[in-house]
């Protein structure tokens, strides 16, 4: 009886032991893949105030919790569930300057927030690190509504605002205010203005190159890019002076806009966001011109929108000519063909 009992209490202690070691593998197995806990104090969440936020990692990816990144002046705070990104934190490093925060109280609150949906912005903001700065995307039930460029130098702050709606992209400069620049979009053609104090200061839109009849007191340029006929016309407010002393950025920002050949709206507005965050900035971008140019017309429209002065070239399938205007007249026409046949 006593033996039974002895190999009963032997078996029950081989069981034991056995439960403990598959434990101990399985809490050894669950101690690898949680593989730490970070704490951090260096901010504090406006919704959600607290002396510690703690994130959990697992398998070195953020799991649960609060996880901070970027720099010490610079970063945001993202909050998973199950290794899911469900919020964002950041602040407004604008609002935060113009309050004297950023001086004063070396804890950041962070009282913006940012809802994601499967893994994509769908409220809130979402920042890039670029050159010189920070680009936030700013969006509205999972659509873009514009973005902002905070740009970053010794002594020296400015914010650029990219506005986009339905048919207008509107750009804005912190440091210069009376101005800004609109570009909008009719018929399949975009226009872009450059405002001072809500008045145009110039104004560039592209047109069909076949027109008869041009936007009124314009000047005019009808080339041939790539093969393409193209036609554009400008038109400046010359009782407006000496812009190009006071913003130099936002009327550089026009230049570059003016030369870009996209007929969409929305194009302009991604190709944009894309050029800034692949860290080229919008000053620093390459103009879009490219080398197979043939310019066919250069003039001048009058207040009816028909060739007041200039050169202006034309084809038909019997001859190609060019015609010279002079006050509303053409005082010259010329076949080319006649004129590159004769003898020099």
């Amino acid at each position: 009886m006593n033996l039974f009992y002895s190999k009963n209490n032997n078996y029950l202690i081989y069981k034991v032991l056995i439960s403990f070691l598959i434990l101990s593998q399985y809490n050894n197995t669950i101690a690898q893949e949680m593989k730490s806990i970070k704490k951090d104090s260096s901010y504090t969440i406006a919704e959600h105030p607290m002396d510690v936020y703690e994130g959990v990692y697992k398998n070195n990816k953020p799991y649960n919790g609060y996880f901070k990144k970027g720099n010490q002046e610079l970063f945001v705070v993202d909050y998973y569930e199950e290794g899911i990104k469900k919020y964002n934190y950041s602040f407004d490093i604008l609002q935060m300057l113009q309050e004297g925060k950023l001086d004063r109280n070396p804890q950041i609150e962070l009282n913006k927030k940012s809802i994601y949906k499967n893994e994509k912005i769908f409220d809130g903001v979402k920042y890039h690190y670029i050159k010189d700065g920070i680009l936030v995307e700013q969006y509205k039930g999972g659509k873009h509504t514009g973005f902002y460029v905070d740009i970053f130098a010794i002594h020296y702050y400015n914010r650029f605002s990219f506005k986009i709606e339905k048919d207008k992209l509107e750009i804005l400069s912190l440091r210069n205010e009376e101005y800004s620049i609109k570009v909008l979009s009719k018929n399949n053609f975009i226009s872009i203005e450059l405002y001072k104090n809500d008045v145009i200061v110039t104004k560039s839109q592209n047109i069909d190159p076949n027109t008869i009849k041009f936007p009124v007191n314009s000047s005019i340029r009808i080339y041939k890019e790539d093969g393409v006929m193209k036609g554009v016309a400008y038109q400046d407010n010359n009782e407006i002076e000496g812009i190009h002393n006071e913003a130099t950025e936002i009327i550089e920002i026009f230049n570059r806009l003016e030369n870009r050949s996209a007929n969409n709206l929305w194009d302009i507005f991604n190709t944009l966001l894309k050029d800034i965050i692949s860290n080229k900035y919008f000053i620093d971008i390459e103009r879009n011109i490219t080398q197979d140019i043939i310019f066919i017309g250069d003039f001048i429209s009058d207040q009816e929108g028909n060739i007041k002065e200039g050169i202006r070239l034309y084809e038909n399938k019997k001859e190609t000519y060019f015609c010279i205007f002079e006050n509303g007249k053409m005082i010259k026409k010329e076949n080319i063909n006649e004129l590159y046949g004769r003898e020099i």
